[in-house]
């Protein structure tokens, strides 16, 4: 390791000592310095071996360092003839003075044009990646083209976030791919295909056809396929086995003609790879990620805020890795993702997935819960196993009736089945106390979960420019049957001490669905100005039929626990109309307006025959939205966003649920919608000549009515209390929240070197409910990282960086109550990375990834430093390099766990998980790509002849 190092410390010297090339570019005719303009340095015969640089305020240009092999020099600007030059330069020259080189202007139409494009274009809701601007290795994957891209993070789970927000959708050529799966889009196609990566804020398919937004956009990616590459077939496969039984088994086959699109994938491992992502197992994740169109003509014309619902359960804070992707997991998966044009104007596109997947995971729990005179430590181990089988199947037809008619209609299903095990121990005690309760709680679950949204869309544009109507209509419904079988046993130590065992039974029957229709009309008033009018009425129903019973042996049959059962539905009626001013001008545009918005929530009691009393309110939002685009590569923007939400039918639910007896829940039908309010500013902004990048955003939320769980000390009658618990839910005001983000990104001899530095700042102003004691946690999760690059031609990529992050809590504590035992914490982790991917011989790669996080701050019980090292050795085999041989260890050190901290209204929870620990793996993929399309010229192909050399017209693109 230590001559390795050494070997990359020379090299860089040496790169550092190289010569330079210093001229000036001056007009033939005014003998003045031309700034900006092209001077190309072609080293050899493809596109990526040319390199680029610009001319200063004075005409200046400095190429360091300069080839120890022959290259061309072409000097261009718009208006002028271009002119080239040819160089051979002997070794041992230091610095090469060209002196003036003098451009004419053009007189005539040239026979070569050349057109610069920008690597990175900026548009107002849109960030366009020029893949070909980005080296990657051979044979790589559009992940790994992601992770190249300034301002997109992949983490090591493959989740994508782009400029702070996390990526929720990727579409091939504008149209969703595999339901748009982020992760089975950027792992399975392959990075040489891909002509441009577009993040875009997407508002919905409406406002995409209509041009009026509504609500929060999502983030989602865009992959433009090369034309080139846009017709034939590609794809691989992959078989491995390993150590520890592990073994990798997957299949990619792809046919491309132009809009025609066939994928078939398949994949079985017990490495935790995931072909598909399809939420929580067993769940409804399914159902909300297929109903989010619906969803969204809930929040109108500036309505929406999904970033508060992740606050609306109380949860104040979490730092530290995904806990979805704790255990180790076997997954069988297959899909089949297909478009086609069927002419006459109608594009039909959708795919099919299906996992059966099979979880063990293994959970360490320190948690430290405060009430009004005391607080407890909760130790807890808990061992689950959980088995899922999930199909998805996406459908879409579009039809351009005319080209003033189009209609799209979306129908969807979901199925998914889920069988859990989870067996856990518990041990309480007072904080450096004696020990007050031990026990164990077993569960198994056993849900199934069909469901269905359909989505119907027609817009009309009429002949008059700028006036048009659209209509969109969404159903859907949604079960989740769920029977769930707990025993439970506790040993309370304290005076006086009872030993209680119980026994239970839980059936479910959860029905959801939900109609919308959202109008919108807009009417152009000036070729600049346009009134837009949105009308919306939703209704969403939920039904919660649950039935509590004694399931103890010592009974001849299950005994229903009527105090524990509950019948229960709601009706949330959601109406609003909004109007408002949109003005698009060239530089800037902004809309202003406001809306309406009545909701109503009506629920009762079947069984306990009991209505609750009415909801009603009537909101007003204002509607503001402000973009100034000062350049192509130079975007300002700030609007605002508001909605009412509904709390769900679990909150609702006037039942106490003591499944688990340390932690009883109840609902309160008392609940009134939370009232959301968000305000988003942005600033990105991409020089062109230097490539410095900068990305900033801001955004300030608060909730009125804000539903968070006030957690109440609970125990027997006459027994003291000895840690276990009751929340329900209750509405509050006075939460807030900030946060910041910023990324600065700078690439220096044409990328060869890449400076990114990141930072994230959040404040939280939570609002928490103890004892029914009010008090107030103010929250603060800081995150600073800098990554170096460094990517020498096409052999060698080497990056280092480092990350610290900080989670510091800090209570106010009600002038008068005493609640001392409310804690102040502070957690941070620093984790220093390297990873390096070095052709070392021809035909031989090497690559390692090495994170070593240092935490701080923890429980003991959880606390632990990682050192984590995944390397791999390949063999490219046959002429064309498509098969590999790739012999890999994961996790070297055998270190990998899983290490969180969240903190919630009244409790600080550490937690580590088992993780997939240290395997070697032998593995051979075969790659196979043909394609129909021809490959484009550009600088270092034909056409580019000695100095004066005159061809046939063509446009240069680079």
């Amino acid at each position: 390791m230590k001559k390795i190092t050494l070997s990359i410390t020379a090299f860089f010297l040496a790169q550092l000592l190289h010569a330079q090339i210093i001229g000036t570019v001056i007009d033939s005719t005014s003998k003045t310095p031309i700034d900006k303009s092209v001077v190309s340095m072609v080293t050899g015969a493809t596109l990526s071996d040319t390199a680029y640089f610009f001319t200063n305020e004075k005409g200046v240009f400095e190429i360091s360092p300069m080839p120890s092999t022959p290259f061309k020099l072409i000097f261009n600007q718009l208006g002028f003839q271009p002119t080239s030059k040819y160089f051979q330069i002997a070794p041992t020259e230091k610095k090469l003075q060209l002196g003036t080189i003098e451009l004419a202007l053009r007189g005539k139409m040239l026979d070569e044009v050349f057109v610069q494009v920008a690597p990175i274009v900026i548009k107002e809701d849109t960030i366009e990646y020029r893949a070909d601007a980005f080296k990657v290795k051979e044979n790589a994957t559009t992940e790994d083209l992601l992770k190249k891209l300034p301002g997109i993070q992949v983490d090591k789970d493959g989740n994508v976030t782009a400029q702070g927000k996390s990526v929720t959708k990727v579409r091939v050529n504008g149209k969703d791919f595999f339901g748009g799966d982020v992760k089975t889009a950027t792992r399975e196609l392959p990075a040489n295909i891909i002509d441009k990566v577009q993040v875009v804020d997407d508002y919905g398919d409406q406002a995409t056809i209509s041009g009026i937004r509504d609500g929060d956009p999502e983030k989602i990616i865009n992959l433009q396929i090369k034309k080139d590459k846009n017709k034939g077939y590609f794809g691989r496969v992959t078989a491995g086995a390993g150590t520890n039984d592990r073994y990798n088994a997957s299949m990619n086959a792809n046919y491309f003609n132009n809009k025609q699109q066939i994928s078939i994938l398949g994949s079985s491992n017990n490495t935790n790879q995931s072909l598909f992502n399809f939420g929580g197992g067993g769940g409804n994740m399914g159902m909300s990620n297929m109903m989010r169109q619906g969803q969204r003509m809930m929040s109108d014309m500036g309505g929406g805020s999904g970033m508060m619902n992740a606050f609306q359960n109380g949860d104040q804070s979490f730092i530290g890795a995904n806990q979805n992707n704790a255990g180790i997991t076997t997954s069988h998966s297959t899909g089949i993702n297909y478009r086609d044009d069927w002419g006459h104007g109608i594009n039909v596109y959708g795919s099919y997935s299906f996992s059966n997947k099979l979880n063990e995971s293994i959970q360490n729990t320190a948690a430290q819960t405060f009430f009004d005179n005391g607080s407890f430590l909760n130790n807890q181990f808990s061992n689950n196993i959980t088995r899922t089988i999930n199909h998805r199947v996406f459908l879409n037809i579009e039809y351009q009736i005319d080209s003033f008619n189009y209609l799209k209609i979306s129908p969807n299903f979901s199925y998914s089945e889920s069988n859990g095990d989870n067996k856990s121990v518990f041990d309480y005690s007072k904080y450096e106390g004696p020990q007050t309760s031990t026990g164990n709680n077993n569960a198994i679950n056993n849900s199934k979960t069909p469901n269905f949204s359909g989505n119907v869309l027609y817009n009309h544009r009429f002949r008059k420019k700028g006036r048009n109507f659209s209509a969109n209509v969404s159903l859907g419904n949604s079960e989740n049957n769920s029977n769930q079988y707990t025993a439970n046993a506790t040993n309370i130590l304290t005076t006086p001490s009872i030993s209680r065992n119980q026994f239970q039974q839980i059936e479910q029957l959860n029905n959801n669905h939900n109609y919308g229709i959202r109008l919108t009309y807009s009417e152009p008033i000036s070729k600049t100005r346009n009134i837009d009018i949105a009308a919306s009425h939703n209704l969403n129903y939920a039904g919660n039929n649950k039935s509590t019973y004694n399931n103890d042996t010592a009974l001849p049959s299950p005994v229903l626990i009527e105090p524990l059962s509950n019948n229960y539905e709601n009706n949330y009626y959601n109406n609003r109309l909004g109007i408002s001013l949109r003005t698009t001008m060239k530089k800037y545009n902004y809309t202003l307006g406001v809306s309406i918005q009545p909701v109503s929530l009506r629920g009762k009691s079947i069984t306990k025959d009991s209505a609750y009393q009415n909801i009603n309110r009537i909101n007003v939002f204002p509607i503001a939205r402000f973009n100034y685009n000062f350049s192509k590569t130079k975007v300002f923007s700030a609007n605002y966003s508001g909605n009412a939400t509904q709390p769900t039918f679990s909150q609702l639910q006037d039942v106490l649920d003591i499944s688990n007896p340390q932690a009883a829940t109840k609902g309160n039908p008392q609940l009134k919608p939370s009232i959301n309010h968000n305000i988003n500013i942005s600033y990105n902004n991409f020089h062109f000549s230097s490539g410095r990048l900068i990305f900033a955003n801001f955004t300030y939320s608060t909730i009125q009515n804000q539903i968070i769980n006030n957690v109440i000390k609970s125990g027997l009658p006459g027994q003291s209390n000895t840690g276990a618990q009751l929340t329900i839910p209750e509405n509050v005001n006075g939460y807030y929240n900030m946060n910041g983000f910023y990324i600065f990104s700078k690439p220096y001899k044409q990328r060869k070197y890449v400076l990114t530095v990141n930072g994230n700042v959040n404040f939280n102003h939570n609002i928490n409910l103890v004892d029914s004691i009010r008090n107030i946690g103010k929250n603060w999760i800081a995150s600073q990282g800098f990554m170096f690059e460094y990517n020498y031609k096409s052999w060698l990529e080497f990056g280092m960086g480092a990350t610290y992050s900080l989670n510091d809590v800090h209570y106010d504590r009600p002038e008068g109550i005493n609640l001392a035992s409310l804690q102040n914490t502070t957690s941070s982790a620093l984790t220093l990375t390297s990873n390096i991917d070095i052709d070392i011989k021809e035909k031989w790669i090497f690559k390692y990834n090495f994170d070593y996080t240092f935490n701080y701050g923890l429980n003991a019980a959880v606390t632990k430093d990682l050192a984590i090292l995944n390397a791999s050795v390949e063999r490219q085999l046959f002429k064309k390099k498509n098969g590999v041989i790739k012999f890999s260890v994961n996790d070297l050190f055998n270190q990998n766990t899983n290490i969180s901290r969240s903190v919630t209204s009244n409790a600080i929870t550490d937690t580590r998980s088992n993780r997939l620990t240290r395997y070697f793996l032998l593995s051979f993929t075969y790659r196979l790509q043909k394609f129909q399309g021809q490959r484009p010229k550009g600088p270092g192909f034909r056409g580019f002849g000695g100095e004066g050399e005159n061809k046939n017209t063509e446009i240069k693109v680079f």
